[in-house]
């Protein structure tokens, strides 16, 4: 009962210093705290327009943050998630007009199984690196993320750049390759679909198959991997694909169900935040749709605080840093506090 009660205190005080720390930011500001935090709980949460906007942040950021868990159980850590994306939106604008012509909807899951393999490309190309030679895949993942990004600049101004070329975008993909919206008057789509069947088949591969198996394997110790028989290189390779495969998919899904075509900022910073959402959820893919939906507060709640409180965009993030240091601050303590003496 005593360590119930303590448990609960700590997580009282954690909550409440999640409050305080950037409502000093805001009182800095000038701005109310209350004001703040009511423009943005009120608006994200307790309006269907903004709840809605909530749910289609949190799509590409459960589809990514999923990526990030494949990763990060195998011991890989790959920050690459928003070049993978960028690659695999590319990649399925690139045949969207072949796929286009095909039956409804025979084309639409092309287009999304491209988006799959274009980032799953890029991602089993790090994982080669790190087997084969070693590299840093940190470092190679990040320097892909400048060069995904260079690459979506130039095809929007080059090869696939919309056929009056005056704007820096691509062509309007088929109508026949777009995700539905399933909420009428609202942006929520079809991923959503995509993103919780990702989720569960996830939580099914961790749980249920031998490859499930070798990543934990090789995530807890690689060097004991080829004593349990393992090819420790190409499940890295594997990984990675996967990994980098959910991101990919998930830059299809959002040209597919938002944007509809190539343009310069679509990817909205996903792959960083995913980070954050894959560890929040400690890795679990069951709960990393419950973290995304969190992040996906802040995105939405960054306009509201602009507009409605008056709050400068940077808050937001100090919000958002915050609510991150205090879950891990929480879970570092609840792990010392049950460490066996």
């Amino acid at each position: 009962m005593k360590s119930v009660r303590g448990d609960l205190m700590l997580g009282v005080l954690i909550l409440l210093s999640v409050a305080a720390v950037p409502a000093l930011f805001i009182l800095a500001a000038g701005k109310s705290p209350v004001a703040a935090y009511g423009a943005l709980i009120g608006y994200t949460l307790a309006t269907f327009n903004g709840f809605a906007e909530v749910v289609v942040h949190a799509i590409p950021l459960t589809l990514i943050g999923l990526g990030v868990a494949v990763a990060f159980r195998g011991g890989i850590f790959n920050i690459g998630g928003d070049g993978q994306l960028i690659v695999g939106a590319i990649a399925s604008v690139a045949v969207a007009p072949w796929l286009g012509r095909m039956p409804v909807p025979l084309g639409l899951l092309c287009f999304l199984v491209v988006g799959f393999a274009g980032g799953g490309a890029l991602g089993a190309l790090v994982g080669w690196l790190r087997a084969r030679f070693g590299a840093n895949e940190i470092i190679v993942t990040i320097m892909l993320n400048y060069v995904a990004l260079q690459l979506l600049t130039w095809v929007i101004r080059g090869p696939l750049q919309e056929p009056m070329r005056i704007f820096p975008q691509s062509f309007a993909i088929p109508a026949t390759v777009e995700l539905p919206v399933l909420v009428a008057n609202s942006r929520i789509h079809a991923g959503l679909i995509v993103a919780v069947v990702a989720t569960l088949v996830l939580f099914v591969v961790f749980r249920h198959t031998a490859y499930g198996f070798r990543l934990s394997v090789i995530g807890e110790n690689r060097s004991v991997a080829p004593f349990a028989g393992i090819n420790d290189r190409r499940t890295i390779v594997q990984t990675m694909l996967i990994s980098g495969g959910l991101a990919g998919l998930a830059g299809a899904v959002e040209i597919a169900g938002i944007h509809h075509k190539l343009q310069d900022d679509f990817a909205g910073g996903y792959g960083l935040a995913a980070i954050a959402v894959a560890l929040m959820a400690r890795l679990n893919p069951l709960a990393v749709p419950f973290t995304a939906l969190l992040f996906g507060v802040f995105y939405v709640g960054a306009g509201a605080l602009q507009r409605d409180a008056g709050i400068p965009f940077p808050i937001v993030w100090i919000i958002e840093g915050t609510v991150i240091f205090a879950f891990l601050a929480y879970d570092a303590l609840m792990h010392r506090a049950t460490a066996p003496r």
